[in-house]
Order: structure tokens, then C-alpha cells, then sequence
């Protein structure tokens, strides 16, 4: 009676571990409403705006470097149109991405933006979504603060220290410099562009808006200053 009285305990804890396992499972792989709003790859306009868009970043590129005044704006529609083209699992420029990642997404909400993208192949695969706040400092030339307002796979939160370093990684690549600092419990990012710049008088971010699913930046380059380095 006691042997069948242990192992009846035992099915218990096994059942319940299951099923707390299967729960965590299911949170983890439940995908956020934004990232199923993204554009059909089959669609002639979602590949004519992925392309127009690297047209359109060149082009801002260009500005940058030969005109006093330059500015663009991107919506969360061409941005997501450019990720289906190009940056799913087998997409040409899928291999710009750190290792594992794919198929990124955006949506614009308020002031909010949100990214996420998924992480891993087939059952195994999750979504990695992260909630963030953009804004340019005032009266500091060329630094923007990005506040990580929420972090998740899934449903569940996760630790951010990865995710932050990769965001450096990249930014550097970029010839950003980051820093970070805690706001309460948000990392907040200060992201200082144009970082190869001296002096005072080169390219500056007079305007840089994300709001309402789109973002809009504008800026001025005097004219008699030397040609800035961009990737």
C-alpha cells in the first residue's frame, strides 16, 4: 500500500511538472499580434516596396553627404515589406542577421515601437519581440535614447543583456557609439551618431519622430564640410 502510495505521488508531480512544462512551452511560443500583420511575399507591391527601399536608403545616404537638408520617412508597411523580400529564412540578406535569426518584423504603435523576429527552425522555433521607446536628445547633437520598455519570447519576459550587447555589436558596426544606463528598471540606450565627426559643424539629426507607424528623420550637412564617412 505505501509502494502504490508513492508512486501514485510520483504520477502526480510527473503530471504536474508536464503540464507546467507544456504551459511555459505554449507561452513561450505564442507570437505577438504585430508580427502576424506583416505584408504577403507573393504580392507584386510588397516586393516593389522592399526594393524601392534600399533605393530610398541610398539615397538618404547620398543626401546626407552632399545636400544642407536631408530627411526621409519610413513607415512600418515599407519596412516590413523590405524584411519579407529580403531578410526571411533563405533571403538574400538573411545573412546580415546574427546566427539563428530571421524573418524581422515592426509595427509602429503610439510612440511605441516594436520589433521582433524569430529565433531558430520549425516546432522548436519563437518569436524574440522587444517594446521601445525612441527619442533625440535635446541639445545633444546627434545622440538618440532608446529605452527597452519590454522584453519577450513569446509571452514570456526574458533577460535583456544578450539582446543589448548584439544591439552594440551592431550599432558599432554602424559607427555608433552606445551607452548604456538604467531607468528604474529599463535599459536606455544613448546612441551617439556620426560618432567619426570632429568639431562641431558636421551632419547633425535635427528631427527624429517615431510615432503614429512611421518614422520620420531629417537633418542638415553644411555644405563646406568634408564628406561624412557612412557605411
Amino acid at each position: 500500500m505505501f509502494r502504490r502510495s508513492r508512486f501514485k505521488s510520483l504520477f502526480i508531480l510527473l503530471g504536474g511538472l508536464g503540464l507546467a512544462f507544456a504551459g511555459i512551452f505554449s507561452l513561450a511560443k505564442r507570437e505577438p499580434d504585430f508580427y502576424h500583420r506583416a505584408p504577403n511575399p507573393g504580392e507584386y507591391e510588397t516586393r516593389e516596396r522592399a526594393a524601392q527601399l534600399l533605393t530610398r536608403v541610398q539615397d538618404l545616404k547620398n543626401e546626407i553627404r552632399s545636400q544642407s537638408e536631408w530627411g526621409e520617412t519610413f513607415t512600418a508597411e515599407d519596412l516590413n515589406c523590405f524584411f519579407v523580400g529580403n531578410m526571411s529564412r533563405k533571403g538574400n540578406l538573411a545573412s546580415l542577421l546574427p546566427e539563428g535569426v530571421h524573418s524581422p518584423r515592426i509595427a509602429i504603435e503610439g510612440d511605441r515601437l516594436k520589433l521582433g523576429f524569430k529565433y531558430g527552425d520549425g516546432f522548436w522555433s519563437s518569436v524574440v519581440w522587444v517594446e521601445l521607446k525612441v527619442w533625440l536628445v535635446k541639445d545633444e547633437p546627434n545622440l538618440v535614447a532608446l529605452e527597452v520598455c519590454d522584453l519577450r519570447t513569446g509571452s514570456l519576459p526574458i533577460g535583456s543583456q544578450s539582446v543589448l550587447d548584439s544591439i552594440s555589436e551592431a550599432a558599432r558596426d554602424w559607427n555608433i557609439d552606445v551607452t548604456w544606463y538604467r531607468n528604474g528598471s529599463n535599459p536606455v540606450g544613448l546612441f551617439r551618431f556620426f560618432a567619426n565627426q570632429t568639431g562641431q559643424g558636421g551632419s547633425q539629426i535635427l528631427t527624429l519622430n517615431v510615432a503614429d507607424g512611421k518614422i520620420v528623420i531629417a537633418g542638415r550637412t553644411p555644405t563646406d564640410q568634408s564628406p561624412v564617412a557612412l557605411r
